[in-house]
């Protein structure tokens, strides 16, 4: 009983001297600010005590607090933190004057961009982040057509990706592998339309924490969640001249504990690829013989891309998350190729056509799931992910070759008809878990997690060609091949980081088991590629101000070949222009080395970087040229190439109306190859620079965009590659309270687009030209429905794809 008297006793003293402190939080314009995230600590340790948020009314309350001396710490994103000190003594309860937080003139996006542009919402040194949606110039297109945009970023005629002018580049989409992006991959981005992507973020170079594959960085593909209350929706459609059309429908729902989200967009494209071709051949000292190929074609795309998932709040500190990615699409490009061989005197030998018709299907879907557990405090955090994407493409050939007389005249040659049937299946599955733990006290954090990338590939190719005889179609028994391709890594990584002042350090590594073992199903030869590697990283910055800061940074990275460039089998589906891989392919390693400073205000945001990068055993596509005018294309490695360069984003917005964004890269490349019987040795100097225009009128409810490119000559190790970059207008329109918007938009308008190619070998000279349809006409309408008021609660929730 006496004990129970004491209990109680000490209870009442902690009550009657317990006191609680009450304030008010506004923001700039003296109005209430809700959700305001107000902390309380112990000035002796810096320990949080206890924490709040702001009400509607902008109101807080801190109870049950005991005599001693604390500091008030308030944040809200998108504005300055604000901190005060107070001191308890005998007042039961204390009333602070109102707290008035500004917005953040470093990061207040709205100052900085306009809103019909390209909206760069972080631009530091090594990485840099892109918001895409209001990007007028993109409406109505592919995740192709948003990538092209990006600064440093280039895309070639057939979908492959190039950072800071190297096509070694890792493409992620919501921060995970998926079967869209990977082997042949590239071309199915266009099965993502440019509405389902909230941001890109492009990483140069990552910490440990990332995957090291990729020579040149990292770009990540944020999908979009709902982040709207209530129920609201989204529903728009776009036609072009040159027919195309798109259609998307958005749907979702959100309140304080669960989002979820569903969205479906369809795709009809159609348009023309054009080739063109001159190859110049030596025989012997006096003679040379030249091959012309002119190729005109259609291409057909029709794409449905849908989307669900949900996130669930458990409590303040645990969130779950799934999301599913699916798509189905068909692909036909048919054309009629006209082959024609002179001798050096430009008499014609031989004239004959080759006609295609190129159908493929492809089906591909990505599930996920996450988990996230905040810790107390918010001292840090502890993640699970888990994700599975599967494939299927189908591509199929027909095709038939018919043999002319120089005068043009039928001959007596029977016509050459071919059948190919190319079936590739495709599943990925990854899973890894990261936790992160904040020291306060002494500002650090460190970092420590594991990944696993199982890969598992198939692919079985049939050819057959037509008996002139019977008429019946048989088996080519060297063209086809059944093949298979598993890969598995393993990696453990950690990452210590610590702010001393303006001084900030993180220094980590990366330890990585991978195994590669491309499969000849078909002459029974199995060939395994076992690495073990560690792949340390370092980055240093120092601010030297508030909104400017200097930085360097080290990492090493892997650029492993893929399925298709380890898969020995030729392709014949054009004669004359011959493809396959090489199973003896070994991976490159690369040391990346960055320095750069940013500086950041209300009017400018102005980014500047030097770089290089050394490869040993560099991966390249090369192309071998033999003595019956035919080529193939396949890849080897190169002894080792270097490149140094500096890329320079400057966005500046004069007034409050008009926002413009310049960014330029370029790099001095050198390839050196110490195998006398391959001229694989070049050098030479690539550059590009992108400028956008976003003007608002019409008081904001208007907007006018102007994008121009311009790419440079990029050095090949056998020659040069020029991709010829054009200019886009795009202008909009939003009424009854930006509900609904109306846009018209003109693609290449000078109708230059296209990519050209020399190469230049001992006795072979080459040039091509690729062009298709650019120029086009869009008109977009779009309507938003429901409640598009965005006040939620700020929850510590379920990941959002981003790289952070």
């Amino acid at each position: 009983m006496s004990k129970l008297f004491l209990v109680l006793l000490a209870m009442c003293s902690f009550i009657a001297n317990s006191q609680s402190i009450k304030g008010k939080v506004l923001n700039s314009d003296n109005q209430p600010l809700e959700f305001v995230s107000v902390r309380l600590f112990s000035k002796s340790d810096s320990i949080v005590v206890t924490g709040a948020y702001t009400d509607i009314e902008g109101v807080y309350t801190l109870n049950n607090l005991v005599t001693g001396d604390y500091y008030l710490k308030y944040t809200i994103a998108n504005h300055e933190a604000q901190e005060i000190s107070v001191s308890l003594r005998n007042k039961s309860n204390i009333n602070l004057p109102e707290v008035i937080m500004n917005l953040d003139s470093a990061i207040d996006i709205d100052e900085v961009t306009a809103s019909g542009s390209l909206d760069v919402l972080k631009a530091g040194i090594d990485k840099k982040i892109y918001s895409v949606q209001d990007d007028l110039s993109v409406k109505g297109g592919s995740v192709n057509d948003v990538l092209n945009n990006i600064p440093s970023i280039e895309i070639d005629q057939d979908g492959n990706i190039s950072l800071r002018g190297d096509a070694n580049v890792t493409i992620l989409i919501d921060g995970r592998p998926s079967a869209l992006v990977s082997g042949d991959g590239q071309n199915m981005l266009d099965a993502l339309p440019a509405n389902s992507i909230e941001r890109i973020e492009v990483v140069t170079n990552p910490s440990a924490r990332y995957d090291p594959d990729g020579t040149s960085g990292i770009i990540n593909i944020v999908l979009k969640k709902n982040k709207l209350k209530g129920f609201n929706g989204l529903v728009s459609v776009t036609a072009a001249t040159g027919s195309q059309y798109e259609g998307n429908l958005a749907l979702a729902y959100r309140n304080n504990r669960f989002n979820m989200y569903a969205n479906y967009s369809f795709n009809y494209y159609e348009g023309y690829r054009n080739f063109y071709s001159q190859l110049e051949r030596d025989i012997d000292y006096d003679s040379t013989t030249i091959l012309n190929q002119s190729r005109e074609g259609g291409d057909l795309k029709i794409a449905h891309t849908a989307v669900f998932g949900f996130d669930y709040q458990f409590n303040d500190r645990n969130s779950f998350g799934f999301s599913a990615t699916g798509s189905i699409g068909k692909r036909e490009r048919n054309g009629l190729m006209e082959n024609k061989l002179f001798n050096e005197i430009d008499d014609l030998g031989r004239l004959w056509t080759r006609e295609s018709f190129d159908p493929r299907n492809n089906q591909n879907f990505d599930v996920n799931l996450n988990y996230k557990h905040d810790l107390k405090e918010e001292n840090g955090d502890f993640t699970l992910n888990a994700n599975q994407s599967v494939s299927n493409l189908l591509v199929k050939g027909i095709y038939e070759e018919l043999y002319y007389n120089t005068d043009g005249s039928v001959n007596g040659l029977s016509p050459l008809n071919q059948r190919l049937e190319n079936d590739k299946n495709q599943r990925i599955t990854t899973a890894q878990f990261d936790i992160t733990r904040l020291f306060k006290r002494v500002k650090a954090r460190t970092e420590f997690g594991g990944k696993v990338i199982v890969k598992e590939e198939s692919q079985d190719t049939y050819s057959e060609t037509r008996d002139t005889i019977s008429g019946n179609y048989f088996e080519d028994t060297v063209s086809n091949f059944r093949y298979s391709y598993n890969e598995e890594i393993y990696s453990l990584y950690g990452v210590f980081g610590q702010e001393l002042g303006r001084f900030k350090y993180q220094i980590g590594v990366r330890g990585e088991y991978a195994k590669q073992v491309p499969n000849l199903l078909s002459t029974g030869e199995k060939i395994n590629n076992e690495y073990l590697n560690l792949f340390p990283s370092a980055h240093i910055k120092y601010d030297l101000s508030k909104s400017s800061q200097f930085s360097v940074s080290y990492s090493r990275r892997i650029n492993r070949a893929n399925s298709r460039q380890l898969n020995p089998f030729t392709s014949y589906a054009d004669p004359f222009n011959l493809r396959s891989g090489n199973p003896l392919l070994q991976p490159e390693y690369i040391d990346s080395y960055d320095a750069g400073y940013s500086l950041t205000n209300k009017k400018l945001i102005f980014s500047f970087s030097i770089f290089h990068r050394r490869t040993k055993d560099v991966i390249n596509r090369v192309k071998y040229y033999y003595d019956n005018n035919t080529s193939k294309v396949t890849y080897d490695n190169i002894d080792r190439s270097e490149s140094t360069g500096a890329e320079t984003i400057i966005i500046y917005k004069p007034f409050t109306w008009m926002n413009n964004t310049f960014s330029f890269s370029g790099n001095y490349m050198n390839y050196t190859n110490l195998d006398p019987n391959a001229d694989w040795n070049n050098d030479g100097f690539t550059y590009g620079f992108k400028y956008v225009l976003g003007i608002d009128f019409w008081k904001k409810t208007a907007s006018f965009q102007l994008n121009a490119r311009y790419s440079g000559p990029r050095v090949s190790p056998q020659g040069i590659v020029q991709r010829r970059s054009g200019i886009d207008l795009a202008v909009e329109k939003r009424f009854f309270n930006k509900r609904l918007s109306v846009g018209v938009r003109a693609t290449d308008i000078f109708d230059r687009v296209g990519f050209e190619l020399a190469l230049e070998q001992l006795s072979v000279r080459q040039e091509s030209e690729f062009k298709w349809l650019t120029r086009r006409f869009f008109i977009t309408a779009s309507y938003q429905f429901g409640n598009l008021d965005k006040k939620m609660k700020p929850k510590r929730s379920s990941q959002t794809g981003g790289m952070d």
